[in-house]
Parts: structure tokens; sequence; C-alpha cells
């Protein structure tokens, strides 16, 4: 058997383990709430809500990504920045300090 018959297979079986294994670590589901909400509607445009939950950021951090989405077209009232902010803050906290943001 060659090694092209062969890259197939094994490629398949290497990218099913690495599939369960993240399958594995997925986190839990965000709570509902208005913040929640917002990422839904606003953020679905360019971004899968699983997207952005499945990321850890500080409160600053979240504040900087979310006016960056701001700055690049996200349409967000100050009100709803700012319910936004605080949901991802409140939820979605990285352990630490404020870490500089990564949008």
């Amino acid at each position: 058997m060659s090694f092209r018959n062969l890259a197939f297979p094994i490629l398949i079986v290497v990218a099913g383990g690495v599939g369960t294994a993240v399958a594995g670590q997925q986190a839990a589901a965000p709570p509902a709430g208005p913040g929640l909400d917002l990422i839904n509607e606003r953020c679905g445009f360019c971004h899968s809500t699983a997207q952005v939950t499945s990321v850890r950021k500080t409160p600053g951090a979240w504040a900087a990504t979310v006016q960056s989405m701001i700055d690049r077209g996200a349409e967000l009232e100050p009100e709803e920045q700012q319910v936004m902010v605080d949901y991802l803050a409140a939820n979605l906290a990285a352990p630490g300090g404020d870490a500089p943001a990564q949008p």
C-alpha cells in the first residue's frame, strides 16, 4: 500500500480524535439574559454565538473588544454596549487582572 493510500485514512482517524477531544472540552452554555440576547442579535452577522462565548477575557479586554467591534460596524447603542460588556465580564471572565484586549 502506498503512502498516498494510507494518508487519507490516517487523516480521518486523527481528525476524528481531535474532534472528539475538543467536543469533550466544550464549556457549558452561557446563561440567558439581555446580554446574551444582544450577542445573538448583533454579533451573529459576523460571528457564531459559540465563537463569542468560547473566549475568556478580563472586563477591560471585553470592553475593548466590544468597542473594536463597534468601530468595525457593529450596531450597538451606548446602553446596549454597557449591557453586553457587563454580561461578558460577568459570565465569560478570564482569571487574573486586566490584560491587553484581543479583538
